[in-house]
């Protein structure tokens, strides 16, 4: 398995944002998986290279990867992390 990188931001007025984010920290926590998070709210790079590695140029926080392998953000897309 890769390193699990979750790209989030800590400056947000979104409560869906928000709710997502801690969602997706709170069940790799569960799992005991760990994990880096990269704040995307510190710099405008890191909020381009989140996009730019999603695939998309308007994507939102969270996103999640395992190494260099997109997993989106969607529940199903979590168990690809545990399965690698």
């Amino acid at each position: 398995m890769g390193t699990i990188r979750v790209y989030y931001t800590s400056v947000t007025g979104s409560r869906q944002v928000k709710q997502k984010q801690a969602e997706v920290t709170r069940i790799l926590d569960i799992n005991k998986t760990k994990y880096e998070l990269i704040d995307v709210s510190i710099s405008e790079h890191l909020l381009q290279e989140m996009r730019a590695k999603a695939g998309n140029p308007t994507a939102v926080p969270p996103q999640i990867f395992n190494g260099d392998d997109y997993c989106g953000v969607r529940k199903k897309n979590l168990d690809f992390v545990f399965k690698q």
